[in-house]
Order: C-alpha cells, then structure tokens, then sequence
C-alpha cells in the first residue's frame, strides 16, 4: 500500500460495558484470551501500589475499568489490553503470591538524545522494571506451572489472595469493537484498525505514569506497523551521547522539514519549545501518506517499505565515521547524522569511502569551532544553533558524496 493513498474511510468503534470476577480475569490472562499490544509499556507499580489497589478492591471502593479492545488478524482475533496492565499485573501478581525483584529486572535508563544535552531525572524513572506480565504467561497456562519455572531468586513474596477473595471481588471493563463504516477494503480495515489501536493507547496512557519521549512515540510507530523499523533502525540503538540513544525520528524529521521549507529560517518556526510536537506530526504524516505543509514527501523505496538495505548501508556508514570520534554532545551527532541522513536516505547518493578520513577531519574541525562558541553549547537547543548545524552537515558532506 503506497503511503500517498489517501484515507478515504473513517473507523468508528461499538463500545460494551461490564464487569468480571477476579477469578475470570485471571483465568482470561492465563489462557491468553487477553494479552498485552506490542507497543505496550513496562511494569512501573511496585509493591506498595500493588498493595493498596488490593486493599480498594476489598473495600470495595471505585477502582477504573480496564479497557480491552478486540482486534481482528487473517489469522484470527486477539483481546488486546490497552489501559489496566498495571492494575491486572497487580492483581496476577497476588494471585500467585509474588512481585519481580526491583534488582533483578531494573530497566536500564536509554533515553533518546535531546537537544539540550540533558540527561533525564533517573530518580523520576527508577519504579520501571524490565519485566512485563509476559514473562510470567509465556512460562505456562496454570498457576502451578508458573510457580515451577520461574527463578525464585527473581522474584519476592508477598500477601496471596485467596480464591473465596477473587470469586466474591469484581473488576469492569470496556470492550472496544472497531467498525468500518464506509471501507471496502479488508487490508484497509487492518491498516486502519492498527492505527486506531495506537491512537487510542497513547491517548490512554500521556494521561497516566509519566512516560519517556520514546514510550509515548512508540505507540505512534505502530500506526504503521510496517515502518517501525524504518522509525528506529536497529543501528540508532546503538549509537549514544552520554548514554542516551540517538533520535533517528528528529533527524529525519527535520530534513523532510527543511526539504519542505525550503528556507533554513524557517525550519522550526512556532515549534521552539514544542519540538517533539513536530515530530510527532512526523510520524502521523508518515503513517497515513496525507499531503503535509510541513513535511516534504519520503523516497520512493520508504513509501513501498522497501528500506531495510538502505538503513544496513546507512549504519555501516555511521559505524564507521563514529569509531574515529568522540560522541559526547548533540553538537557531535548532529554534525555526524544530518548531511550523512540527507544524502543518502533522502536523496539515494552513495558516501565516497576514499574520503571517509578527510570528512571526518572536517566534522572534528566544525565541531571544536560550536563547542568554542559559549552561547552555543549552553543552548544548543536554540533553533538559530540547530539551524547552523543542519545547514553546517549539508555543506560539508555535499564535497564527499558521488
């Protein structure tokens, strides 16, 4: 499906209401009748909230519904969990008596790199496991077969409830069921329902536990889940700034902004302080192919998704221009990714690699004269900076590109 058909069908959704017994809740996520989206977050309760959400549900104070949502595949239908993880692990974790030890399964904090070479509040972040109900259900279908093949070292005890306790206690739902009110396609009604599923699930959870930028963009992934490795190519994982991964969506974002712009002043403009809204639209242009004032149109072999042999090359290219550098600002990434990003997945040209040392000599020598500048690597956020970079990158890689 080409991403410059327009949309010509809008999705709408029945919705029920009800409620189940602790006890079929349980059951549902043991057999799999319910399981968690791809794009869904981590665990982020601990004990102590785990603890008192039992403890409403005893007294039987209001404790928010969870919403599943249906989802038709070719190969059958699936209940996805879109808001309540963290109140149905919770209560699977009572029910099986245990909770993931904090050590064990601590995320490591990878944020994204941002503009402003600023490291995040990893205290603010510090309740995320590397853990999710998956590793529970993926050990077996009953209560005794997850009991006998998890490590015990992993996890810690806490209260069991009993089974008079889930049999007498109640938990609501409500049940979404995509519509196709005037489609006609069924690879339309999959493509669309992916996307609602997204767009609902972000919506549910920017008004939850605080999220990072990339937690919050990765639902917006899957509104095209066939371009989810063109938004975080498997080698952005690994090139870093202080620990921080690199944000492959904010260069290719800005180089289809600028593209689009034409002029370098304007590249930005009524999106200083709301930058990640820009990439966002992005990601929405992306996904649904619209005409954007915004954006200028992606290549040809982005649109038909066939982009995994650019990327390979792209990284090599990186992999091999960062191992002679020292990455420890945005300064550095920038000056490194936005020609690089620019005239190779853009514009389809190849990197001269018998000048590969004389462009990294260059990029070193235009990065110590910003560093240089105070006003610069204070606020290197300042769009007049970001500007400079972008437009430094183009012109230095314009002489090492056949």
């Amino acid at each position: 499906m080409s991403l410059g058909k327009e949309r010509n069908f809008s999705m709408e959704s029945k919705v029920y209401y009800g409620e189940y017994t602790l006890e079929h809740w349980m059951n549902l996520i043991l057999k799999k009748n319910i399981i968690l989206p791809d794009y869904q977050r981590l665990f982020v309760w601990d004990k102590e909230k785990t603890e008192k959400l039992i403890e409403s549900i005893r007294k039987n104070e209001f404790v928010p519904p969870v919403t599943i949502g249906s989802y038709d595949k070719r190969e059958g239908r699936e209940n996805l969990i879109l808001d309540g993880q963290q109140r149905l692990t919770s209560i699977f974790l009572s029910f099986l008596g245990i909770f993931p030890n904090k050590e064990k399964f601590k995320k490591k904090i990878a944020n994204l790199i941002d503009d402003n070479d600023s490291e995040i509040d990893i205290d603010e972040f510090d309740n995320i496991l590397e853990w999710s109900l998956k590793k529970l259900t993926e050990k077996g279908n009953s209560k005794e077969q997850i009991l006998s093949q998890i490590k015990k070292d992993n996890y810690d005890e806490i209260q069991e409830i009993s089974l008079d306790f889930m049999r007498s206690h109640y938990l609501g739902f409500c049940y979404l069921v995509p519509q196709v009110t005037n489609g006609e396609s069924v690879d339309d009604f999959y493509s669309e329902q992916q996307r609602y599923y997204s767009s609902v699930f972000r919506n549910i959870n920017i008004q939850g536990e605080t999220l990072l930028p990339q937690e919050s963009r990765k639902s917006l992934y899957f509104l095209r889940d066939t371009l989810v490795d063109f938004f975080e190519p498997e080698f952005s994982k690994s090139i870093r700034v202080n620990d921080a991964q690199m944000d492959f969506v904010r260069y290719i974002a800005l180089i289809s902004h600028y593209d689009k712009q034409v002029n370098i002043n304007k590249v930005g403009y009524r999106y200083a302080r709301r930058m990640e809204k820009l990439y966002e639209e992005f990601i929405y242009f992306v996904a649904y192919g619209e005409h954007s004032d915004l954006f200028s149109s992606l290549p040809e072999y982005v649109k038909e998704e066939n982009y995994s042999t650019k990327l390979t090359k792209v990284g090599e290219h990186i992999a091999t221009i960062t191992k002679q550098m020292d990455l420890n600002s945005i300064i550095d990434i920038d000056l490194v990714s936005f020609g690089l990003l620019k005239y190779t997945i853009f514009e389809n040209k190849e990197l001269n690699p018998e000048s590969i040392d004389n462009l990294v000599q260059e990029l070193k020598e235009k990065i110590q004269i910003f560093k240089g500048d105070l006003k610069h690597t204070k606020n290197p956020s300042a769009l007049r900076h970001l500007r400079d970079r972008i437009q430094t990158s183009y012109e230095i890689y314009s002489r090492y590109i056949k």
